[in-house]
């Protein structure tokens, strides 16, 4: 298969850059921006950092994607261990916590909207990103991974290296503590 008939399947682009095809590299780079970029902007809240740690991340899958193993897992699923490390790595280093208007996530937003539209996604988001911010980490990371990256519980088990019933679990008990969380932000 040769790059210039590239499909967007990942499993297939994911084989071709393992053996050194960088146009499929490239691809990859393009489907998975924007998810990489969610994840890490929700656990660092700087777009600026992000930004950089997110070419960390592709940096890293690039040298090592020698080591990738499908085994039925989505390639989606390695850039996120290696996102997950990457930021843990992060804040061992940085050891403090600095948060940015969560407005920002918007510029990276998949889809155009108006500006009404905009306006009213950036109020959620800061209402959310807020809410977020008081769920214990664990509960925080299935969140960012349920719900703003759209994994499946199957995915984020493995991700996370937890049985599915224990992320269903952590998603039970984020989801009750934000409904907590927003339902105290809406009446200040």
């Amino acid at each position: 298969m040769s790059s210039n008939n590239l499909q967007d399947d990942p499993k297939d682009l994911m084989r071709l850059a393992k053996d050194g095809d960088t146009d499929a590299f490239e691809r990859l780079y393009e489907i998975y921006f924007v998810p990489v970029f969610r994840y890490i902007y929700f656990r660092v809240k700087n777009k600026e950092e992000t930004e950089d740690l997110v070419q960390e991340v592709f940096l890293k899958v690039y040298n090592s994607i020698s080591k990738f193993q499908e085994k039925g897992r989505s390639p989606l699923a390695f850039f996120f261990v290696v996102a997950r490390n990457t930021v843990i790595d992060y804040w061992r280093k940085k050891k403090e916590i600095k948060l940015d208007k969560p407005e920002d996530i918007l510029k990276i937003s998949d889809t155009k909207e108006s500006p009404w539209g905009l306006i009213r996604r950036s109020e959620t988001i800061s209402i959310i990103n807020e809410a977020i911010r008081y769920l214990p980490s664990g509960q925080q990371e299935v969140i960012i991974l349920k719900f703003i990256n759209d994994l499946s519980n199957q995915e984020i088990a493995l991700l996370l290296k937890k049985s599915e019933v224990a992320i269903r679990q952590l998603q039970s008990r984020a989801l009750k503590n934000l409904r907590k969380q927003l339902k105290e932000l809406r009446s200040l």
